[in-house]
């Protein structure tokens, strides 16, 4: 099972997707769920480097897709 995000930074717009790979023994984050998106670990833009998950509502925001597969 996998999670994947298309993202938009609020910080400068760039589009990037995000792919969130389940962990050994871990169940992998969703949001669609209801599980929480792992916030120790920094997410940033790829275009600012800017971190976009310093809260679960911060990254939340900036989610305009959400995949999943098994």
């Amino acid at each position: 099972m996998g999670t994947a995000y298309k993202i938009r930074c609020k910080h400068c717009g760039a589009r990037f997707d995000h792919y969130m790979q389940p962990g050994y023994g871990i169940l992998p984050a969703c949001v669609g769920c209801g599980e929480t998106v792992e916030t120790e670990t920094a997410i940033r833009c790829p275009a600012c480097r800017r971190r976009l998950n310093a809260t679960q509502e911060e990254f939340n925001r900036q989610i305009e897709v959400t995949y999943q597969w098994d």
